[in-house]
């Protein structure tokens, strides 16, 4: 018999872990929005944020907290050499074309990381976030508390960045018309660079999270942007602010699931989910139709 304590503890730890998928997802959604480029190097750029706050910490000791702006320079400066080398050239042709070639270089910097820091799981340890916060019998970390926040934070800076600011309304509209951007004075090259390289910087403000809530390795970015993209499908193309909601649902729905049924259940939740979504609401929970 489950006690009420332990679907309480479930659904809790869901909510938590949900905010963080939405941080995970952000780059990943925020470039296919913008772009209409599903990125299949995300993972491997998250990945890049979380081995630079674990080396920044091994090497210098820098708090990993304080390492979140230099690990998503890495990710987003490896992403700006992504683009300009490889993306530019293609970005015109069949669209498949940069779902084959963000997956090339997925591999790339996957194997990379293999040689720089081998196959070995690298987690990030702060003793202070690993100290408990419990209260009628209800338990939780509070790093998971810590993390949850910068994710917020870090959703709700990039609605207020598209939607406050000069440069946030000019990616905007290069995503809705990218010839009427262009013909009101708009450099929509530029403009594709820097979606794409900010994209980058999210995922890899991700990285250091994901090494202190578990772990990092040269085969994490392949599930991380499995994982994204799902989530990005059931937020709904463009629903930034959706993220949000749509991570807590998937995070809740996966914790329920490792309590209730079996863990080994756990991913299949999301593809299940991922599926009905297709064929009951294909432009997601919170995205609009047409």
């Amino acid at each position: 018999m489950i006690s009420t304590n332990t679907i309480i503890q479930s659904v809790l730890s869901g909510l938590l872990e949900g905010g963080n998928y939405a941080l995970f997802s952000l780059g990943l959604a925020f470039v296919f929005g913008i772009m209409q480029i599903i990125n299949m190097a995300h993972g491997e750029f998250l990945v890049l944020g979380g081995y630079t706050a674990y080396w920044l910490l091994v090497q210098g000791g820098l708090n990993p907290l304080l390492a979140l702006p230099l690990a998503a320079l890495m990710a987003g400066a490896a992403a700006f050499l992504s683009y300009r080398v490889f993306i530019d050239r293609i970005r015109t042709t069949i669209e498949l074309n940069t779902l084959i070639l963000t997956f090339g270089i997925g591999l790339f910097l996957s194997n990379l990381y293999l040689q720089l820091w081998t196959a070995d799981i690298r987690n990030i340890s702060i003793h202070w976030l690993e100290n408990p916060i419990t209260f009628g019998g209800i338990y939780i970390s509070f790093g998971e508390i810590v993390t949850f926040l910068i994710s917020l934070a870090g959703v709700g800076s990039l609605h207020f960045f598209l939607r406050r600011t000069k440069t946030g309304k000019a990616i905007k509209v290069t995503a809705i018309d990218r010839e009427a951007a262009a013909l009101s004075g708009i450099n929509v090259e530029r403009v594709d660079l820097l979606a794409f390289s900010i994209g980058g910087m999210l995922a890899g403000l991700g990285g250091p999270l994901l090494g202190m809530l578990s772990f990092v390795s040269p085969v994490t970015g392949l599930h991380i942007t499995v994982k994204a993209f799902i989530l990005t499908v059931l937020a709904g193309v463009g629903s930034i602010p959706g993220l949000i909601a749509a991570g807590m649902i998937l995070g809740v729905g996966e914790a329920l699931t490792v309590t209730l049924v079996s863990s080994s259940f756990r991913e299949l939740f999301g593809f299940s989910l991922f599926l009905i979504i297709l064929l009951v609401r294909p432009q997601g929970l919170f995205g609009k139709k047409g």
